[in-house]
Order: structure tokens, then C-alpha cells, then sequence
């Protein structure tokens, strides 16, 4: 992605800040200030992150430990497979705490006498809803390792990691967030009535915070055929993964976990 050529500083410490096309916010590798670029100011949100701690010495063994660990994978995985790529990347993620509340109304009608049914559907969310637009990261199956979060500090990022800027800001991680809260929530209903004919739901947001995460994006291929693996870059636990049909058991062979 192509840099922007305007020249913009961190209003903290004066260093200048390197943008990219897209970013909504800047995080400034001097001093680890963030800025808005909407407003050319200091971003306010509470920043933190999950420091990585699988660097460039570590992820090989990482990655082969992976492929031969469970039986749902080939035997000769970790042997022929061949990984053709590996990128540490720094993922913004918003945590969009909301408090989601339904009241329902309707009919039951899978049971063949059709039941009227009501009630309140109330649940309490951490929703993460990733800063980029684009990316394979998958939000929702992730699990933030939260016990090794801490104050944002550049000192914590590992050395040639591609550290990635958020491409929206608080406002639109909100308004995505409480979408698929309320989208959620008409899906949890779909279990208990299968007309609905009343829902009013209610979305108290309590607060956000601005984390960044760190992932292993790995492609390897296996007797001719790519497949990519996503490592969590704190805890080495594996994210997402495509894993090859173990032929003999007939395996599926796109599965997420390992």
C-alpha cells in the first residue's frame, strides 16, 4: 500500500509519523501517541496491546510443532510440507463493551402447533471488531490472551513486525459493533421463535478500548496445494487453519483449530 506524501508529525513529540493510504489512525513509532488524522489531533482513546512474544527465532519450531500436533492432521505433515511465506503483523482491534438488551415476541411453529412465545433476551458483550478493512483475521474466533495486555509502548513491538494503523475510528468500530450485536442477537432468537413479529432492541455501549494484537500469518503448501495457518504472536496457539484431508480417515479438509 502506497505511503501518503503529505508530511505529518506527532503532535506529542514532533517525530513524523509514517501514513498510509486509508489510515483513519496514526500511531506514532517515536513516543506510541496516537493521532486522528480526521482532525490532525491527539486520538484520546485508551490505547493498550497484547506485546507479540514469538519472534523471527522462534515461529519455525512453532509452525512445525503445529502441523504435528493433533490426529485430525496428515502424519507426513511436518515433514513434506514446505512453508512458502511468514508475517508478523500488529492488528488494531476495537473492544466495544455494550450491554444488549430484546424484547421479543412471536410464533413457534416447528413443533406443527403453532405456540406464541415472548420474552427478554439479555446478554453482556466484549465485542472486537478489527481496525482494517480488509484483512483474513478472523474477530470473532479469536480470543484476546487478555492477562498479557498492558500500556501501549513502541518498546513492546519485535523487530521487523509489520505494524498495521487503524482504518477506522472509535465512532465507526462503534456503529459496526452494535450492528452485529443487534445481528447477533436476531440470530440467538431464530432458536426460540421461528416468525417473529415484534423485536425492540436496546445497545447501552459502556465503553471502548483501542488494543492492538499481534498474529503469525503463515502460507505452507502441501503436496501441491497452499494453505494458510494464522498463529496468535503472544501465545503461539493456533487462530485459523486450513489443514489438507488426511486421506485415509477422509477428513474435511478446510477446518479452523488444530
Amino acid at each position: 500500500m502506497p505511503e501518503i506524501l503529505q508530511k505529518l508529525n506527532c503532535p506529542d513529540c514532533g517525530g513524523p509519523l509514517k501514513v498510509q493510504a486509508g489510515d483513519a489512525i496514526v500511531t506514532c513509532g517515536y513516543c506510541g501517541s496516537d493521532v486522528n488524522l480526521a482532525v490532525g489531533s491527539k486520538y484520546f482513546l485508551k490505547h493498550s496491546i497484547i506485546p507479540p512474544k514469538i519472534g523471527l527465532g522462534a515461529i519455525d519450531s512453532l509452525i512445525r510443532g503445529w502441523m504435528a500436533r493433533g490426529f485430525l492432521k496428515p502424519g507426513d505433515l511436518a515433514k513434506k510440507s514446505k512453508v512458502i511465506s511468514k508475517e508478523l503483523q500488529i492488528l488494531p482491534l476495537f473492544i466495544v463493551h455494550a450491554n444488549v438488551k430484546s424484547e421479543y415476541a412471536g410464533t413457534l411453529t416447528r413443533a406443527g402447533q403453532p405456540t406464541e412465545r415472548s420474552g427478554v433476551l439479555e446478554k453482556e458483550y466484549y465485542w472486537k471488531v478489527l481496525g482494517r478493512r480488509a484483512s483474513a483475521f478472523p474477530t470473532r474466533e479469536y480470543t484476546v490472551p487478555l492477562a498479557a495486555k498492558t500500556d501501549f509502548n513502541v518498546s513492546a513491538l519485535v523487530e521487523g513486525a509489520k505494524f498495521l494503523n487503524s482504518e477506522i475510528g472509535e465512532e465507526e468500530a462503534v456503529a459496526a459493533a452494535k450492528q452485529e450485536m443487534d445481528a447477533h442477537h436476531r440470530f440467538l432468537l431464530e432458536k426460540e421463535v421461528d416468525v417473529i413479529s415484534k423485536l425492540d432492541t436496546k445497545i447501552g455501549v459502556r465503553d471502548t478500548e483501542f488494543l492492538h494484537v499481534s498474529a503469525w500469518f503463515v502460507t505452507y503448501q502441501y503436496q501441491g496445494k497452499v494453505y494458510n495457518l494464522i498463529l496468535d504472536g503472544a501465545t503461539g496457539e493456533d487462530i485459523a487453519a486450513e489443514i489438507p484431508q488426511a486421506e485415509k480417515k477422509g477428513l474435511l479438509g478446510s477446518l479452523f483449530g488444530g
